[in-house]
């Protein structure tokens, strides 16, 4: 297939492919589908932090058709590229929202696995359901290999939610092993979060 790899920008229709990778999150974030594509699609175009096309890799069809993306950067980037994501969209949830958004937080703080400091996080890989079991999942993989390489790191660090079987069949076969599973402690901070945990992974960089 004539696809071409190559960094996101601005203009490329991303946010579909970005929302679906963690749909429920996103969701319980910002209170309503509707609302978290919105603010997507503020952020994405804003440099800087965890959503941005600056972080993002593409898969696009010769006529720029995005069929899939990856948004990955090095754990030890991440806690003020999620800073930066929450100062850019917090202002953008009404204030009778914000209870919501402001649990969630608290929720997947206290759930949300840990990577290891030497690792490289892909915080989102999704693929157009058109082109799906076409083996693009794990071309996008081994391009956050290779990036994770050129950025030092040992192992490349994912998770997903313990409900995603799809995601967590292809990490399995993929060579990734399960590092932790986090399970929210109750319903109410389930409903909070978006679901009922996380399964984290690693795997090494060879």
């Amino acid at each position: 297939m004539d696809l071409l790899v190559r960094p996101a920008r601005p203009m490329d229709a991303c946010v579909p492919l970005l929302f679906e990778s963690a749909k429920p999150y996103y969701t319980a974030y910002a209170g309503s589908a509707r609302r978290a594509l919105k603010l997507l699609h503020r952020a994405f175009v804003q440099p800087g932090h965890a959503a941005s096309y600056e972080c993002t890799q593409v898969l696009a069809t010769p006529d720029d058709f995005i069929v899939g993306v990856l948004t990955a950067f090095p754990v030890r980037d991440g806690d003020r590229l999620s800073r930066r994501f929450i100062r850019l969209t917090l202002t953008r949830v009404p204030p009778w929202g914000l209870a919501g958004t402001f649990k969630h937080l608290y929720a997947a703080g206290g759930v949300a696995p840990r990577p290891p400091l030497d690792a490289y996080y892909v915080d989102a890989l999704a693929v157009h359901e058109s082109y799906r079991r076409l083996g693009l999942a794990q071309r996008l993989l081994r391009i956050a290999e290779d990036d994770a390489r050129r950025a030092g790191c040992r192992r490349l660090a994912l998770d997903t939610g313990l409900h995603n079987r799809p995601a967590r069949a292809l990490y399995d076969a993929y060579g990734f092993q399960e590092r932790e599973i986090r399970r929210a402690p109750n319903d109410r901070t389930a409903k909070a979060l978006g679901g009922p945990g996380f399964v984290g992974y690693l795997k090494d960089v060879t």
